[in-house]
C-alpha cells in the first residue's frame, strides 16, 4: 500500500475507501484487500485512507472483460438460429461443422459469455431433454457432449485475464452428478470475474471436498446440479463441509436440477442460472 500525505490530487478528487467500494460494487473489506494487496493505490490524508479518482478509473478498466461480458443492451445475434444448427451439427456428430459455427458467431462480434449463455447452454439443455425422454441415445448424447467439450475448451481462453484477484472460488457437481459442463462454465465465469478457480468437475464426494477446503481456503463454492435424482440431502452436506473447513465460505447452488428452497434452506444461496450469477457476483461476494 502506497501512503502519502501530501497528495497531488485535488481534493475534489479524492474518495474514502468506502466511497471507492461502493463505485466497484464490493464490500469494504474487499476495496481494503485490494488496497492491502497493492493492486488498488492509495494512501492516507487525514488519517484515512484515499483513492484518487484516476486510479480507481484505471482499475475498473483493467477489471474489464468487454470480449466475455454477457450483453446487456440490443442483441443482433440471432440466437434461436444459431442454437438450432448447433443443435443439429452436435447431435449428428458433426465436429468441424459445430466448431466452425461458434467461431463465426464469435467473429461476428458476440462475446464469449453470451455465447455460453444464448448458444451453448440452451442446446446442451435441449440435448439434455431429448435424451432424458429416449429420443437420443447415450452414445449420441455422450458424442455431443465431447463436442461441446472441445469449444468449450478454446472459448476457455476467451475467460483468462490479468488483473487483482478477487479471492478464491471452487467449482463443481455433488456427488452422482456426472455433467461436469455446467460447472466448467461456472468455472470460466469466476475466472473473467477475477477469480482464482479450482475446478474439481463431477462427481465430488462430501468428504473428499471438506478435506480439500481445509487445504486451500476458499471464498466461493459453486455448485452446479444437473441430475434430478440428486440426493435431497446433498444440500446440508455440502454446506456442512464447507463451514467445518472454512466458516466463511460463501456456498451457492444452480443448474437446472437444483432445488432453490432446499439450497437456500441448507444455508447456501440460490441462482437461476449463468446470468443471474453474472449479475449478482459482486453482491453476493460482498455479503
Amino acid at each position: 500500500m502506497t501512503e502519502t500525505t501530501d497528495p497531488s490530487e485535488a481534493d475534489r478528487e479524492l474518495l474514502t475507501l468506502q466511497e471507492a467500494a461502493d463505485r466497484l460494487k464490493v464490500h469494504y473489506m474487499t476495496a481494503y484487500r485490494w488496497v492491502r494487496k497493492g493492486d488498488l493505490p492509495a494512501f492516507k490524508a487525514g488519517g484515512r485512507l484515499r483513492v484518487r479518482q484516476s486510479d480507481l478509473d484505471a482499475f475498473l478498466h483493467g477489471r474489464q472483460v468487454d470480449v466475455v461480458s454477457p450483453s446487456k443492451g440490443e442483441q443482433h445475434t440471432d440466437w434461436d438460429v444459431h442454437v438450432d444448427r448447433l443443435y443439429g451439427h452436435l447431435t449428428a456428430g458433426q465436429g468441424v461443422e459445430a466448431g466452425s459455427l461458434v467461431r463465426k458467431v464469435v467473429a461476428d462480434g458476440a462475446p464469449a459469455g453470451d455465447v455460453y449463455l444464448h448458444l451453448l447452454a440452451p442446446v446442451l439443455h435441449r440435448i439434455g431433454e431429448e435424451w432424458a425422454a429416449g429420443r437420443l441415445s447415450v452414445p449420441v448424447e455422450h458424442r455431443a457432449t465431447e463436442i461441446a467439450t472441445a469449444i468449450m475448451a478454446r472459448l476457455g481462453e476467451f475467460f483468462r485475464r490479468r488483473g487483482p484477484s478477487r479471492g478464491t472460488a471452487v467449482t463443481l457437481t455433488p456427488p452422482g452428478d456426472q455433467h461436469a459442463l455446467a460447472a466448467t462454465m461456472v468455472a470460466d465465469f469466476l475466472r473473467a470475474g477475477g477469480f482464482d478457480v479450482h475446478h474439481l468437475g463431477p462427481n465430488v464426494p462430501v468428504e473428499d471436498l471438506r478435506l480439500f477446503l481445509e487445504v486451500v481456503p476458499t471464498d466461493v463454492l459453486c455448485v452446479s446440479i444437473t441430475n434430478p435424482a440428486t440426493d435431497a440431502g446433498v444440500y446440508e452436506a455440502l454446506v456442512a463441509a464447507s463451514r467445518r473447513a472454512n466458516g466463511r465460505t460463501l456456498v451457492v447452488f444452480g443448474g437446472q436440477a437444483h432445488d432453490p428452497e432446499r439450497a437456500e434452506a441448507a444455508g447456501g444461496v440460490s441462482v437461476a442460472d449463468l446470468g443471474e450469477l453474472t449479475e449478482r457476483l459482486d453482491e453476493l461476494v460482498g455479503s
